[in-house]
């Protein structure tokens, strides 16, 4: 089920956001062990410099993977130092969120934890950078527990589906609270009863919490890669996403694709889902299994959710960053800024709408008729 766009979209994102290095890394790692001398030969042309603490933290987990291998050969003192400060700032943030968790226990609001949050406590030996932490509360404590981190100090950024927590005066993120995980279909909120009714309560970071089951973490780190590469958001927590799927799938005996495929159909991310496991795949062949039900998408559909990625990350994008950046101040002092700025912001303006970012005809349309992008 592949074809011409699909493979172009996976090459702009792959060409864009993985780097060679990381690309070999990942599989060294995964699916199987290297052998010593594949591993001595990597670490000997390995670019150490080029985003160093990335590539350190990613080269732990080709450590705990294999952690009986011989490491010698790298600079096993370098990559522990930059791992503790990861470990410093992740301690920080928890002890935030703990804090904040058991202010809402005495208001009787349970969480759910979510994303990079539940994979570092089900493997707090990986390291990772984790910029907030994401939970799950029932929709009638979400305004609540919003509030209640307001008395607690903290600032409210309000969404309809999520409210982002930082400290005053800061946008260092520390807790983002959701009564559903928002995907861009309209369609969520039918996962929150399966969620519930197939996690676990357990200690999380010294709170009860709600741990969701490996089948709902492996479709939901699947479904927010789909939307994190369209959006460029998270890109930090690409390259985890491989180790996790990894894990989430093989540490279960009874892994069951029946919920992952259920969860897709309920909230309307069929494409999404299948576009993630192409793309995984591409980078990793056959890290994931990718046999779908004979009824699950159709060529139709998934090319289309393409074009509609395309259009939104690669032909809207340039002129979205342009956008922001031509300030109705600063134009005045440049004929050429006032022009560029009489034409850009009203074709930006009507090119983002929905009669053209939600209609892949359209969409593709107009990528054609620009000469500067012949995608499809």
């Amino acid at each position: 089920m592949q074809n011409q766009v699909v493979n172009t979209l996976i090459d702009k994102y792959r060409k864009e956001l993985l780097s060679e290095e990381i690309e070999q890394l990942l599989n060294l790692a995964l699916p199987s062990k290297p052998t010593q001398e594949e591993l001595d030969e990597f670490i000997r042309t390995f670019n150490w410099q080029e985003n160093e603490a990335c590539n350190a933290l990613m080269f732990s987990y080709l450590m705990k993977e294999y952690p009986e291998m011989d490491y010698s050969k790298c600079n096993i003192n370098r990559i522990k130092a930059l791992l503790n400060l990861f470990k410093f700032s992740n301690l920080k943030l928890i002890s935030k969120f703990t804090k904040i968790c058991n202010e809402f226990k005495n208001s009787n609001i349970d969480v759910m934890v979510l994303k990079g949050g539940a994979m570092k406590h089900l493997r707090p030996e990986y390291s990772r950078t984790m910029g907030d932490i994401d939970v799950l509360v029932d929709e009638k404590d979400y305004i609540k527990s919003g509030k209640i981190a307001e008395s607690m100090g903290y600032e409210c950024s309000w969404d309809i589906h999520s409210v982002d927590l930082h400290p005053k005066g800061s946008e260092e993120g520390i807790m983002d609270i959701h009564k559903y995980i928002y995907m861009g279909t309209g369609s969520e909120t039918n996962l929150n009863e399966g969620l519930y009714k197939r996690a676990t309560k357990t200690k999380i970071f010294g709170v009860d919490a709600y741990l969701p089951s490996n089948e709902d973490l492996f479709f939901i780190s699947l479904v927010n890669l789909a939307r994190n590469l369209t959006y460029k958001t998270s890109i930090n927590g690409l390259y985890y996403t491989f180790f996790d799927l990894h894990y989430l799938l093989n540490s279960k005996t009874d892994f069951d694709w029946n919920i992952v495929f259920e969860n897709a159909k309920i909230t309307k991310t069929q494409a999404q889902l299948f576009f993630a496991i192409q793309f995984v795949n591409r980078i990793v062949p056959n890290l994931l299994p990718d046999k779908f039900p004979t009824d699950f998408i159709s060529d139709k559909q998934i090319e289309d959710y393409s074009i509609l990625c395309l259009y939104k990350r690669f032909f809207l994008w340039g002129m979205k960053q342009r956008s922001h950046e031509l300030k109705f101040a600063s134009i005045f002092s440049d004929l050429a800024l006032f022009k560029e700025y009489l034409v850009l912001k009203p074709k930006y303006f009507i090119l983002k709408m929905a009669i053209f970012s939600k209609n892949p005809k359209l969409a593709n349309l107009i990528m054609n008729i620009n000469e500067k992008c012949h995608f499809v």
